[in-house]
């Protein structure tokens, strides 16, 4: 009978580079745009640090008179707090606070689809509308000096936007209107600022 190997698939060890897997120490863990320190690459990144774990439910019978609240959820269970939205007391198992109070489940799932749970939500930029945002402004204002800095900042965000879209794995194309009225844009305005020294050199002489 043929024996078949199996895979065990390894320990979860840490933070990883997503690119050549490399571990990541304490420090390179950041929210934002991360520089593997081993194969120089970029990749955006979000840290999540927990809330510390509660190592001790206490239950009803233990907790005393002074809180004699049972859990909504878990009778056995001593209340801790009471949910900020239904008011039902919940237990050390049960609260849900990412920093903007203490939720019972049910309240924190309903509030988290709604997106009223300003603590729950992610918010990633998006560069590459900035950058096209930028630059159709600077090339309505080309003949301006506005114009050129809109330019300069289209540029950045199209790099930064290009990062975005290379660790998603999509296609940069998109980018390239954004480059190109920038390049407009910087010209508007190095034309303008040509414009007006020639006239004030001519006014000089």
């Amino acid at each position: 009978m043929p024996v078949v190997a199996r895979t065990v698939p390894s320990p979860y060890e840490g933070p990883a580079c997503p690119r050549c897997n490399s571990r990541l120490t304490a420090d390179w863990i950041v929210t934002g745009t991360v520089t593997c320190p081993d194969c120089s690459k970029d990749f955006e990144a979000v840290a999540f640090h927990p809330a510390p774990e509660k190592s001790q439910i206490m239950e009803i019978a233990a907790a005393g008179p002074e809180a004699a609240n049972a859990c909504a959820n878990h009778t056995r269970n001593a209340a801790v707090t009471s949910c900020l939205r239904c008011g039902l007391f919940i237990c050390a198992l049960c609260e849900m606070n990412v920093g903007s109070g203490s939720y019972c489940p049910s309240c924190f799932d309903r509030l988290r689809v709604e997106g009223t749970l300003k603590g729950a939500e992610l918010r990633t930029r998006n560069y590459r509308s900035l950058a096209l945002t930028s630059a159709i402004w600077g090339f309505l204002l080309a003949f301006m000096i506005v114009g050129g800095l809109l330019g300069v900042l289209s540029l950045v965000y199209a790099s930064r936007a290009r990062k975005q879209l290379i660790a998603r794995d999509e296609p940069t194309t998109s980018l390239i209107i954004a480059n190109i009225l920038a390049v407009i844009d910087i010209l508007g305005a190095v034309s303008v600022i040509v414009i007006l020294t020639l006239g004030i050199m001519g006014k000089l002489r």
